[in-house]
């Protein structure tokens, strides 16, 4: 019961970390000034963010339906 609540967990701040002013300065850093590539990062941190959540409700549904 605690693993689906940890994939929601972990999922929700994969996908509100690159809005951090910390997580931009440090990115801003290695990529320098290149915009669209830091956009498509934040976007891979987004959708790898959100698969954590979907795993989560699908082992939430199943463990509380079976």
């Amino acid at each position: 019961m605690i693993l689906p609540v940890f994939l929601l967990l972990v999922g929700l701040l994969v996908m509100w970390q690159p809005r951090t002013k910390r997580w931009q300065s440090r990115l801003r850093a290695h990529l320098g000034s290149d915009e669209r590539r830091m956009k498509q990062r934040a976007n891979t941190f987004f959708l790898l963010g959100f698969a954590f959540v979907l795993a989560g409700l699908a082992l939430l549904y199943k463990v509380t339906m079976s």
